[in-house]
């Protein structure tokens, strides 16, 4: 619970500085803007990262599809 109130968090705070949702900021930078750009960049550093430390989280651990 803890882990996804941080994870609205800072959402809702790269969403506030940023002025863009997902699907407007991908469209702003098929536009070719500069600041949609940084968005899209940060937004997907910020999946990666989270897939890592998953990935490390989760290593060992039995999935339900086993």
């Amino acid at each position: 619970m803890r882990v996804l109130v941080l994870g609205s968090l800072l959402f809702g705070i790269g969403w506030g500085l940023a002025g863009f949702c997902p699907g407007p900021g991908l469209v702003a930078l098929g536009m070719g803007e500069f600041k949609a750009l940084v968005f899209v960049a940060a937004m997907l550093a910020g999946t990666g990262l989270f897939e890592l430390i998953e990935g490390r989280r989760g290593a060992g651990r039995l999935t339900a599809d086993r």
